[in-house]
């Protein structure tokens, strides 16, 4: 197995677990504290560290996926298209789908909660009702879309195997 793919599995393996441990333990884990605050305060510092990781190995990812494929395409010349296109135009589609949901999962869910959490941390002030249940919104939201990514990310890699087999 070369460097690139090598990396490229790598990244895959980070990237799939990334999303198992947020969807599957991280925030169902969370949710066993009794006190609301401490539920979002503890999904917020968590999310703060994983979201950059995984947006890493998504970008490395696709780019290590990219130079790959460039290489193959060189080396099938003509029959790149007639032998690959059956499998390489539904891997392309889940990741692209996967880069549209992480952009709404990282920046429109996880985002704006880490934000609003570090403002309560920096300054005591009493969360309503109505902002704490819109931070649990989002909390479900991000935990939906993170195994749906899982789920997507375990489809690309079938298909990736596809490509190579």
């Amino acid at each position: 197995m070369s460097r690139l793919a090598y990396l490229h599995l790598v990244s895959a393996l980070i990237y799939v677990g990334g999303m198992v441990f947020t969807g599957g333990l991280l925030i169902s884990s969370a949710r066993r504290f009794r006190d609301v605050e401490s539920t979002l305060q503890a999904i917020g510092q968590v999310i703060k560290i994983v979201h950059p990781v995984l947006l890493a190995a998504l970008g490395l990812l696709i780019m290590t996926g990219a130079a790959m494929l460039t290489n193959l395409k060189a080396t099938l010349g003509g029959h790149y298209f007639s032998q690959l296109f059956g499998t390489l135009g539904p891997k392309l589609l889940v990741v692209f789908i996967l880069a549209l949901l992480n952009t709404y999962q990282f920046f429109r869910l996880g985002l704006p909660l880490t934000r609003s959490l570090t403002e309560v941390a920096e300054r005591p002030v009493t969360i309503s009702q109505e902002r704490m249940a819109a931070m649990l919104t989002l909390v479900g939201r991000l935990q939906a879309c993170a195994w749906t990514a899982a789920v997507l990310g375990g489809v690309a890699g079938a298909l990736g195997l596809a490509l190579r087999y």
